[in-house]
C-alpha cells in the first residue's frame, strides 16, 4: 500500500513537472535585431512598389516599438532616404533633413553617417538652392565647428525660405478664391 501511494506521488509528480515544461513558452527567438530584419525587408518591399506611406509607416511604427535600438535609429536614415524619393508625395526635402539630421545626431555606431550627411546638405540645398552646400559643412568634417553654428544658419535660411514660399503660394491661392468669388456672386447677365 505504501508502494502504491508512493508510485501515485511520483506520477503525479512527474505529470505535474511536464505539465510545467509543456506549459512554458518557447524562448524567445524573435527580439528587436530579427524583427528589424523583417521589418526593413518590407519597407524595402513597399518603397520598390511605390507604397512610401506604408513604408514609412513600417519603419516609424518599429522605431516607437523599440525606442534606442539600432534598428530604431536605422530606421531614421531610411525614412530620410525616402522621403526624398520624388515620387513620395508624403515626403520632402525638409522631412528627409529633418530624419537625416535626427540619425546623424544619434550616438553610437552609425553605419550610413556618410550617406546620410550628404543627402541631408542634398535635402538642405533642395530647399534653399540659393544656399551653396559649401557654406554648410559637413558634421563629420574635422573642420566643423563644435556648436554647429553653421549648420543652424543654413537650417534657418532654408526654413526661412520655406516659410517664404509657403507664404507665397498662399497669396496666390487666396487671390484665386477672391477672383472665383467674385465670379460666382456677380449677376448673371440676361
Amino acid at each position: 500500500m505504501i508502494a502504491t501511494t508512493v508510485r501515485r506521488i511520483a506520477v503525479l509528480g512527474l505529470v505535474a513537472a511536464s505539465a510545467c515544461v509543456t506549459g512554458r513558452a518557447a524562448p524567445e527567438t524573435q527580439g528587436p535585431s530579427s524583427d528589424w530584419g523583417a521589418t526593413l525587408a518590407q519597407a524595402e518591399a513597399a518603397a520598390s512598389q511605390r507604397r512610401y506611406a506604408e513604408a514609412d509607416r513600417l519603419l516609424a511604427d518599429f522605431a516607437s516599438r523599440f525606442p534606442g535600438t539600432e534598428g530604431a535609429v536605422e530606421s531614421a536614415y531610411w525614412r530620410g532616404v525616402l522621403a526624398l524619393e520624388p515620387g513620395n508625395h508624403d515626403g520632402s526635402p525638409q522631412v528627409a533633413a529633418a530624419l537625416l539630421e535626427t540619425y546623424i545626431k544619434s550616438s553610437g555606431a552609425l553605419p550610413h553617417r556618410l550617406e546620410a550627411d550628404i543627402l541631408r546638405h542634398l535635402a538642405l540645398q533642395l530647399v534653399a538652392p540659393s544656399t551653396s552646400v559649401a557654406s554648410a559643412p559637413s558634421s563629420t568634417s574635422p573642420s566643423s565647428t563644435p556648436s554647429g553654428a553653421s549648420d543652424k544658419s543654413a537650417d534657418l535660411k532654408a526654413k526661412d525660405a520655406e516659410i517664404q514660399r509657403l507664404k507665397d503660394e498662399l497669396a496666390k491661392a487666396n487671390d484665386e478664391l477672391e477672383r472665383i468669388k467674385k465670379r460666382l456672386t456677380a449677376p448673371a447677365k440676361p
